[in-house]
């Protein structure tokens, strides 16, 4: 009994021993406080000047650099020191910005440690990306008070009360991008509407129906869904490269995989759309079409004449809802645009579901894509899914173009009512 008390006491006094000694091992931890943060760099101004412009040149935006007053900057120092001669794992001191970290902005000093100032320089790279897309998250030209803190960066921020006056939008910057987003969208719907860049070809009318029938012409042909999808994605996929530009400055990275991918459906849905399109003009449909036109243009005429006259009777209305249904099939006939949605969802006859599945598609993930882009300052990852699902409705797409009539009908006339006979 007696040896295996002393065995007991004998344990507790080695504990005793080494805990103090392993304690030994580990490095003091500092204590921090963040006192205040500013922007470098400010120019002078006369004496002269207002409180506002005073103000306005304290506003830090992306690029500048903020030098950070705190308390406890040597046994910060001292830390790394410790911890580097002990050969602890390293932990280095980053910006954090709104209690996030971000990562690749590291420190140095524009002095003696004492002084208690530590400055950052403010730039985007790949590794803070994550970090400042919250921090930028709705940019605007406005500034807004951002607390500035500092730690290291597998670990929770220093205590500070630190803040700086913030623009997530520098003004150069949004005028610029501004710019060329204008131009962009001006250029883009011109050439969408004033010329053939996303249109199937000219309008094939006859010449006997020009020269009898003059007016129900138009000069472009009708729109391409395929070419139409491709330019919505470029379109919203430039854009959105101007407008994350014009937020980080980053130049590169910014276009990924999704975007490639959906560039790349576009592509390929136009190029098989006009390889079909381009077996499709046969002669003999050609020579369809033109006599399918001929009878409509007949028709039309005919319906012009026995409207005179019947303005505001029912007779009147049926006649003039006939006539708008041969005018519509007409410019099909004769390969006219009706109107840019029309003419993307119908064929040679009217409207067809798999176009319309695709033009939906299309409209929604691109609306998908940019606001996400506003929201989240990076191009957003679609999931293989519905990835899979835009490349199922163009494969769709282009699998029923083949089947799609290419002659227009001519819709039958309508037969005269029988008189009824007379009641004697």
């Amino acid at each position: 009994m007696t040896k295996a008390i002393l065995a007991a006491m004998a344990a507790i006094a080695m504990c005793a021993v080494a805990l103090p000694a392993r304690a030994q091992t580990d490095c003091p931890a500092p204590t921090v406080v963040v006192a205040s943060a500013s922007k470098v760099g400010i120019k002078k101004l006369s004496d002269t000047a207002t409180e506002e412009q005073k103000r306005a040149l304290t506003i830090v935006e992306l690029g500048d650099t903020i030098e950070v007053t705190m308390t406890g900057l040597p046994e910060l120092l001292a830390d790394a020191d410790c911890r580097k001669s002990k050969a602890l794992p390293k932990r280095t001191p980053i910006l954090f910005l709104a209690s996030y970290p971000i990562k690749g902005v590291i420190g140095y000093l524009p002095g003696p440690p004492t002084e208690g100032k530590i400055r950052f320089d403010l730039m985007h790279s790949e590794v803070s990306k994550g970090a400042w897309a919250l921090v930028l998250a709705n940019p605007w030209i406005a500034d807004r008070p951002l607390g500035v803190s500092v730690g290291f960066e597998d670990s929770y921020p220093f205590k500070s009360s630190a803040q700086i006056p913030f623009r997530k939008l520098a003004i150069m910057y949004a005028i610029l991008g501004l710019i060329f987003m204008v131009l962009l969208v001006v250029a883009f719907v011109y050439l969408l509407w004033f010329t053939d860049m996303c249109r199937e070809g000219k309008p094939a009318i006859p010449n006997d129906v020009i020269s009898t029938a003059p007016g129900i012409q138009t000069a472009y042909g009708p729109f391409s869904l395929s070419k139409v999808q491709a330019g919505i994605w470029f379109l919203v996929i430039l854009g959105s490269y101007i407008f994350i530009v014009s937020v980080t400055h980053d130049l590169s990275g910014t276009v990924n995989a999704t975007a490639l991918t959906l560039m790349g459906i576009g592509a390929a849905t136009m190029v098989g759309s006009a390889a079909i399109q381009t077996n499709q003009d046969q002669v003999e449909d050609a020579a369809a079409q033109a006599d399918a036109a001929r009878e409509l243009a007949q028709r039309i005429q005919e319906l012009k004449v026995s409207l005179k006259g019947k303005q505001g009777t029912s007779e009147g209305e049926t006649i003039r809802k006939s006539l708008k249904d041969m005018d519509i099939a007409f410019k099909r006939a004769t390969r006219q645009s009706i109107g840019i949605w029309t003419d993307m969802i119908s064929d040679a006859n009217g409207v067809n579901f798999h176009r319309f599945q695709m033009a939906a598609w299309t409209v929604v993930l691109a609306s998908i894509f940019a606001i996400s882009v506003t929201r989240v300052l990076a191009m957003p990852d679609f999931d293989n899914t519905l990835l899979a699902l835009q490349g199922l409705s163009a494969g769709t797409y282009l699998g029923l173009k083949i089947t799609e009539p290419k002659v227009t009908s001519v819709p039958e006339k309508p037969k005269a009512a029988e008189t009824p006979p007379k009641v004697t």
